[in-house]
C-alpha cells in the first residue's frame, strides 16, 4: 500500500488531461438550442430526458445532455445542418429535422416539445415495460425487485436466488449457470456486503432497499477480470427527483422475522440528498443429519467398521442494521460528484447442537466393501434417511453430544466518492471512483462435548476468531464516441486490500485452558490489483463489433505470524484478459451476438488460510497455501427476440477451465475423521443453453421463465492433482505440524466425470379483484462432482398483493419454501468410506409486509434514478 500517493497523483494527472483534451475541441461558431420537454396529454414535464444533436448528413454525434426537473434544457452546437432526437423511456422518440438556424442571432428556441406516452420501448436492443419483472438484452439481464411479491419482506440473498440463471446454496455459495466463480458488485463496484461469489454479508440487507439486479454472463474488458461465470450487480435505490419522496416499510413473519426500512429522498436545486435504512431480525432454526460408513485400520478385525448417524439442529438468531447515507452535487446538466457512507452492524446469537450415534462391527451387513466395486444406483437406493431403524442396538458404542454457543459481531464501513462529467453528449463521459472498505469481525464459541451413555462432560473447549479487512479501490473511466455508433474507451484500476485473521483455538485441561497449536494461529492476507484496458466499438449498418483488451498484474502474500520464521507465500502474476463482441441487428425486435472473454478466479482468502474450521470436531474444513488461480475462456452465442407480448432471450455458452479450483474430501481412516480442502484439479467444461422468457398477452397474467441446461465434465492430471495434494500436506506440516493433530493417514479418491444437469424457475403472476397471487417453482437437477453426486431439490415460492389508500400503501404476504423442500441433499464415495447428508439452512417460513410511498407513485414511467455505478451505458 505504499503506493497510495504515485495512484493518486496519476488519477489527477488523468482527469485533467481528459478534461482539457475534450473542451479544447470546442467550435467558437456556436448556438444555443434550448426548450421545455413535455408529456402532451398533461403537459407535465419530463425530467432528465436525452436530448442528441447529430450533424448531418453523415449522422455523426455532436452535442447533447438531460432536461432539468421542469424539463428544459439548453445544449450548446457548432452552427450548421443539424437535427436533434429527443428520447425519454417509454416514450416515442421525437426528431426534429432540420433545427431552424437563427439570422443573425445565436439562440434558436424549440419553445414546448410534446412527447407522446408509450407502454414499451425498445431500447439498444434492450426491452423496457412495467408489465415484467426481468428485462432481456443481449449482453445482460435485469430482474425488477419491486415487482417480485415472493421477496418482499426479504432480504438481498433470496433475491439473488431467484434471479433468473442463479443459483444460491445453503452456504451462501452463489452461482451462475452452475459455475461459482460470480463477482458479485454493489452500485457497480465491490463492496464488503458481497465477496467474491458469496453472499454471507447479504443476509442482513433489506430486500426493499434494492431497485434492481443485474446479471453479466460475458462481461468486456471494462470490468474486473475476476469472477470466471460472471458478474451480479445489485443496484440499490436512490431517486432525483425534486422535493421530497420516498418509501417506508415494515414487514414481520414466522418463524420470528421483523424488519423496517426507509428509502428518502430530498433535492432542491443542484443537491440531492440520499438516505436508505434498514433493520433486520431473524430466528431461523435449520439442521440435518449426515450418515457415514467408514473402515477404521486402528481398530480390531470384527470391529473394523465404524457406522456413525451425526444429527444436526441449530438456531441462527440475528440482529442487523444497515445505513446509507449520501449526496448528489450537480455542477451543471452534466457534470456532478456524489459522495455517501455505508455503515452496517450484525449481531448474532447462535446456538446448534450436533450429535455423533456410533455403531461398530458388521452392523447388520449394511456397510459397502469395497465401496467402489458397487455402482452408484445400488448406493442411491440404500435406505440411508431410515437407516438407524435398521441398526442392531448392541453395536451402539458411543452417543456424543456436542453443543456449539456462538457468538458473532460483525461491522461494515463503507466511504465512496464518485464525480461522472459528460462533455459534448450523454456517451462522451468521464466517471472516477474512489472507495474506502472496512471491516471488522468478532466470533467467539463454547464447545461442549457429552457422553449420554455415561452421562458426563467429556472435553470443553473454546475458540476466539478476530478478523479485520481494510480495502482502497480506485478507478477511472473515459469513454470518447467518434460518431454516432463508434467509440473508443479506455480506463485503469488500482485495489489494495488486507486482511488479518486471529484464530485461537484451547482446550480445558488439568492445568487449566491451554491453546490448540495445530488450530490456533495469526493469518494475514494482502491483495494488490494494477490494471488498465482499451476498448474499441463500431458499428456498421447492421453490424455492430467490439475489441476490448485488459493487463491485471497481481501481487499476494500470505503469512502465519506464528510460525518461526512467519511462513510468507508469495505470489506475483501479470496477465491480459482479450474480450470481443460482434453484434447484427436483424431488426428493431431481433438481434444476435457473439461474444468472447477470458477471467480469472484468484485464490481467495478462505482458499489460501490453512487453519482448521472447529465447530465439527470429526469433519474439519480447511485453506490451501499452495492453490493457484484458475482462468477460464468463455463463448456465448446469443439471441433475442421480441413479439407484441412476448420475449425470448437464448444463448448457446461454452466455458473451459484450467487448474479448475474445487474442494475435495480426505479421509483420516485411523482417527475416524475427514478434511475438506481446496486444491487445483484439472480442466473443466461446461457447455449450455440458457433459455429465459416473458409473456403478458393477457391482463390478468404475466408469467416468466428461464431454463438452464448444461453438460459439465472434468477431466483429471493425476500427476498435478497428487502434486497439489501433497504440497497441500507438506505446507500444512510446515505450520507447527497441524496436520498431525488429526492423524497421519489421510486419504482421497478422485473421479473423472461428465454430466447432463439443468437449472430452472417459472413464474406466473395472476391480476384479479385488483390484487396480484404469484407462484413461482425452482428446480436444480441432481450434479456429479469428482466425488459424488449433489441430489436435486425442488420448492415452491408463493406471494400475494394488493395496493389501498389510493395506491400508496401496498399489503404483501408471502411464503418462502412453501413446501419445506429446500434442503442440500447429496453423497460422497471414497476408498472405505461413504457419506449421505442433508442440510437445510433454514426452514420454510411466511412474512406480511407493508410498504408506504411518499410522493411516488408505484408504477413510475420516468427514467430510473438509481445508482448504476461503473454499469451505466450500453455496450456495442
Amino acid at each position: 500500500m505504499q503506493s497510495y500517493s504515485t495512484t493518486w497523483l496519476l488519477v489527477l494527472f488523468c482527469i485533467c488531461s481528459i478534461n482539457s483534451f475534450a473542451q479544447n475541441s470546442n467550435n467558437i461558431d456556436q448556438v444555443t438550442v434550448k426548450g421545455y420537454v413535455v408529456d402532451t396529454n398533461t403537459n407535465a414535464p419530463l425530467e432528465f430526458a436525452t436530448i442528441a444533436v447529430y450533424d448531418l448528413p453523415d449522422s455523426s454525434l455532436i452535442g447533447g445532455g438531460l432536461t432539468e426537473l421542469d424539463g428544459s434544457f439548453e445544449v450548446q452546437v457548432n452552427r450548421g445542418n443539424n437535427f436533434i432526437q429527443i428520447e425519454y423511456i417509454s416514450y416515442t422518440t421525437m426528431t426534429i429535422n432540420p433545427i431552424p438556424t437563427p439570422e443573425g442571432g445565436n439562440i434558436v428556441d424549440l419553445g414546448d416539445i410534446p412527447m407522446e406516452a408509450e407502454s414499451a420501448l425498445l431500447d439498444d436492443i434492450e426491452i423496457v415495460a412495467e408489465r415484467s419483472e426481468t428485462v432481456f438484452a443481449l449482453d445482460k439481464k435485469i430482474f425488477t425487485v419491486g415487482k417480485d411479491l415472493a421477496n418482499r419482506g426479504g432480504t438481498a440473498e433470496e433475491i439473488l436466488d431467484n434471479v433468473p440463471s442463479v443459483t444460491v446454496d445453503i452456504d451462501g455459495n452463489v452461482s451462475l449457470r452452475g459455475n461459482s466463480g460470480v463477482r458479485i458488485f454493489i452500485n457497480g463496484r465491490p463492496s464488503s456486503l458481497a465477496g467474491a461469489g458469496n453472499s454471507n454479508g447479504l443476509r442482513s440487507l433489506s430486500a426493499n432497499l434494492i431497485e434492481s439486479i443485474e446479471v453479466i454472463t460475458n462481461p468486456s474488458a471494462r470490468y474486473e477480470a475476476e469472477g470466471t461465470a460472471g458478474i451480479i450487480n445489485i443496484i440499490l435505490k436512490k431517486n432525483q427527483s425534486g422535493g421530497l419522496n420516498g418509501a417506508i416499510d415494515v414487514n414481520g413473519g414466522y418463524p420470528a422475522r421483523a424488519g423496517a426500512s426507509a428509502n428518502l429522498n430530498y433535492r432542491k436545486d443542484k443537491l440531492n440528498w440520499f438516505v436508505n435504512y434498514g433493520l433486520n431480525y431473524n430466528s431461523n432454526p435449520g439442521g440435518g443429519y449426515t450418515v457415514q460408513d467408514q473402515l477404521l485400520s486402528n481398530a480390531a478385525e470384527f470391529e473394523n467398521r465404524q457406522f456413525s448417524i451425526q444429527n444436526r439442529n441449530q438456531t441462527r438468531t440475528g440482529l442487523s442494521n444497515s445505513y446509507r447515507f449520501g449526496a448528489d452535487y450537480f455542477f451543471s446538466e452534466n457534470e456532478q460528484l456524489t459522495a455517501s457512507f455505508l455503515y452496517r452492524r450484525s449481531d448474532e446469537d447462535n446456538f446448534s447442537t450436533l450429535e455423533y450415534r456410533d455403531y461398530f462391527g458388521n452392523v447388520n451387513g449394511m456397510g459397502i466393501d469395497p465401496l467402489w466395486n458397487q455402482s452408484i444406483d445400488f448406493l442411491k437406493s440404500q435406505d440411508y434417511d431410515n437407516i438407524e431403524n435398521q441398526l442392531a442396538e448392541e453395536d451402539l458404542r458411543d452417543i456424543i453430544v456436542r453443543t456449539d454457543d456462538e457468538t458473532e459481531d460483525e461491522k461494515n464501513l463503507e466511504y465512496s466518492l464518485n464525480y461522472k462529467k459528460e462533455f459534448s453528449s450523454r456517451e462522451h463521459t468521464l466517471n472516477a471512483t474512489v472507495q474506502f472498505r472496512e471491516k471488522s469481525e468478532t466470533e467467539g464459541s463454547f464447545f461442549e462435548n457429552t457422553d449420554v451413555i455415561n452421562d458426563e462432560t467429556v472435553l470443553l473447549q473454546r475458540s476466539n476468531n478476530s478478523e479485520g479487512d481494510e480495502t482502497w479501490f480506485i478507478k477511472m473511466d473515459y469513454v470518447h464516441p467518434l460518431g454516432k455508433d463508434h467509440k473508443w474507451e479506455t480506463g485503469i484500476l488500482t485495489t489494495f486490500r488486507q486482511i488479518r485473521n486471529d484464530f485461537l483455538v484451547e482446550e480445558n485441561t488439568e492445568n487449566g485452558w491451554m491453546s490448540l497449536p495445530g488450530l490456533s494461529n495469526n493469518f494475514v492476507y494482502d491483495e494488490d490489483v494494477q490494471a488498465a484496458y482499451f476498448i474499441y466499438g463500431n458499428t456498421i449498418k447492421k453490424f455492430s463489433y467490439q475489441m476490448g483488451i485488459r493487463g491485471e498484474h497481481t501481487l499476494i502474500n500470505t503469512q502465519l505470524l506464528q510460525t518461526e520464521d512467519n511462513s510468507e507465500n508469495k505470489r506475483d502474476f501479470f496477465s491480459l484478459f482479450p474480450s470481443g463482441t460482434l453484434s447484427y441487428n436483424f431488426s428493431e425486435k431481433t438481434a444476435v451476438q457473439l461474444s468472447y472473454s477470458r477471467r480469472i478466479r484468484r485464490p481467495r482468502f478462505w482458499d489460501l488460510n490453512p487453519f482448521f474450521t472447529f465447530s465439527d470436531n470429526r469433519n474439519f474444513f480447511s485453506g490451501n497455501p499452495s492453490v493457484n488461480p484458475q482462468f477460464t475462456d468463455s463463448y456465448e452465442l446469443g439471441q433475442i427476440q421480441y413479439w407484441d407480448d412476448v420475449s425470448l432471450s437464448g444463448s448457446i455458452f461454452y466455458r473451459q477451465t484450467q487448474s479448475s479450483i474445487q474442494r475435495i474430501n480426505t479421509v483420516d481412516n485411523f482417527a475416524g475423521t475427514t478434511l475438506r480442502v481446496p486444491i487445483n484439479l484439472g480442466t473443466e467444461h461446461d457447455i449450455g443453453l440458457d433459455v429465459s422468457f416473458a409473456y403478458s398477452g393477457l391482463k390478468w397474467l404475466r408469467i416468466d421463465g428461464n431454463f438452464n441446461l448444461f453438460r459439465n465434465e472434468l477431466t483429471l492430471d493425476s500427476n498435478e492433482t497428487d502434486a497439489a495434494v501433497f504440497d497441500y500436506y507438506t505446507t500444512v506440516r510446515e505450520y507447527e505440524g497441524s496436520f498431525s493433530e488429526f492423524g497421519n493417514q489421510y486419504a482421497y479418491q478422485l473421479q473423472p466425470f461428465s454430466n447432463i444437469t439443468w437449472n430452472g424457475r417459472l413464474t406466473a403472476r395472476f391480476t384479479f379483484f385488483d390484487s396480484d397471487l404469484q407462484i413461482r417453482t425452482n428446480y436444480r437437477a441432481p450434479r456429479a462432482s469428482a466425488q459424488g453426486q449433489r441430489r436435486g431439490i425442488a420448492s415452491v415460492d408463493l406471494g400475494w398483493s394488493k395496493d389501498f389508500l389510493n395506491n400508496k400503501l401496498t399489503v404483501t404476504l408471502s411464503v418462502r419454501d412453501l413446501f419445506n423442500s429446500r434442503k442440500r441433499n447429496g453423497f460422497t464415495l471414497l476408498d472405505d468410506f461413504f457419506q449421505q447428508s442433508e442440510f437445510q439452512w433454514r426452514s420454510r417460513y411466511s412474512n406480511l409486509s407493508f410498504s408506504y410511498r411518499i410522493n411516488q407513485k408505484k408504477n413510475n414511467r420516468g427514467r430510473s434514478n438509481s445508482d448504476r455505478g461503473d454499469f451505466e451505458g450500453g455496450e456495442f
